[in-house]
């Protein structure tokens, strides 16, 4: 077939590459090429078009850098799609995900940092897309893959692999896939992220707040100011005056970890360290209670395991004080934390306010303080994105707001 080089209207072309551009550009927009349908080999458009090879790969150039069309190496140019305008005209990106554990097909019914991959998936347009899933073997890196010609990229996900306890995926595995830029998620481990970091690849470090790395890479955690503030202001309206903190260790290492699973009573303070994210909540209780012009002695400030058994523990510590000595409301890393203070306190005829920070809906018995995982997601691709644009920009660090909910009521006893 012979496509006709009749020109728009809107400017006679100059040149044979213009005049080739705007017969490809009319082709398009006539519907003859539809969005999405791949455009004639490079080495059929010659014939084509009656144009040099040359000429058609500028014709083609130009069209890409307008995002009219996406052109992928080894693949071929792509009519890009109105309403999926390619993420970076003129160029096809090739994006990783790096998660802290085993990646299966499943993600979106699993832990929090998959729920920030469904708002990352769906900021790139991918999120209707059906990814890829390969069987590895277990001292491989786990993965899935999601490409859209449209809007000109591949995002893989890397997760640990199948054997391994370590909480990030193998260094070896991101070097091979040669990412153009990078999300991790969750990922705390410090001395595996200054090596990642070494790469060089521009990279946002989502949900680790790290002053280690202000100034290596964008930074997208979540904001406790405004939940842990608003719930200290409610506790103190209700005449509350011992407000104490409650943080979370991690499980560092992975050995510890598994010890605790055996034994509810195993305990190593030797290998426990705060999580990032009770720094950042800690401050903003101690603002807030200073704002109330209240004291927040360091004996109020604590930390336990996540585990149930151990806040039950350290609960029911706290409600076999003296009266005047033990807390009237506790401010939590987790409502899981939370929950389990008030419950331990109404079991003993006691109350005890609690709130802590959640991403699923409250179930009773603590205030919720409420994080949205798909927001920090979204959030982070555009920062990857603006970095990819304009790679001399200095790095930010982004709090995406936790909020105070409206139930339940203060005060209330756990449901069953």
């Amino acid at each position: 077939m012979e496509l006709n080089l009749t020109t728009s209207p809107r400017r006679a072309p100059a040149t044979k590459h213009e005049r080739v551009r705007e017969s490809i550009r009319r082709l398009i927009l006539d519907g003859t090429y539809a969005p999405g349908s791949r455009l004639p080999p490079e080495t059929d458009l010659p014939r084509q078009l009656r144009a040099s090879k040359i000429t058609i790969v500028r014709a083609l150039n130009d069209l890409a850098r307008e995002g009219l069309i996406v052109r992928r190496r080894g693949s071929g140019s792509y009519v890009a799609d109105p309403e999926q305008r390619p993420l970076m005209p003129g160029r096809f990106l090739r994006l990783g995900v790096l998660l802290p554990h085993s990646f299966f097909s499943d993600f979106r019914y699993g832990a929090q940092q998959n729920e920030i991959l469904r708002g990352a998936l769906a900021a790139w347009g991918l999120e209707r897309m059906a990814g890829e899933f390969p069987s590895v073997p277990d001292h491989e890196a786990t993965r899935g893959r999601w490409v859209s010609d449209r809007r000109g990229c591949s995002v893989e996900v890397l997760g640990e692999e199948h054997a391994a306890r370590h909480r990030h995926p193998p260094l070896s595995a991101v070097r091979e896939a040669r990412f153009d830029g990078i999300l991790t998620l969750s990922v705390v481990e410090e001395e595996w992220t200054a090596e990642l970091l070494d790469l060089g690849i521009p990279t946002v470090l989502v949900d680790f707040p790290n002053e280690r790395f202000a100034i290596r890479a964008d930074q997208v955690f979540f904001d406790p100011f405004p939940g842990y503030r608003a719930a200290v202001r409610e506790f103190t309206a209700h005449g509350l005056r011992r407000i104490w903190f409650l943080g979370c260790w991690m499980h560092q290492p992975y050995a510890e970890f598994a010890a605790l699973q055996r034994d509810p009573n195993f305990y190593a303070p030797e290998n426990a360290r705060l999580d990032p994210d009770s720094f950042v909540r800690q401050s903003a209780w101690r603002q807030a209670m200073a704002e109330a012009g209240l004291r927040a002695p360091d004996e109020w400030v604590q930390a336990t395991w996540p585990d149930e058994p151990h806040v039950r523990a350290l609960a029911e510590a706290w409600a076999g004080l003296p009266a005047a000595e033990r807390p009237e409301g506790v401010i939590c890393h987790s409502y899981g934390q939370a929950r389990t203070v008030a419950a331990v306190f109404a079991e003993r005829g006691l109350v005890c306010a609690a709130a802590g920070a959640t991403d699923a809906p409250a179930h009773g018995g603590a205030r919720a303080i409420l994080a949205d995982n798909a927001q920090l997601g979204r959030i982070a691709v555009e920062l990857l994105l603006w970095k990819l644009q304009q790679p001399k920009r200095p790095g930010l660090r982004v709090g995406v707001p936790l909020w105070l909910s409206d139930a339940p009521a203060y005060g209330s006893r756990p449901t069953s």
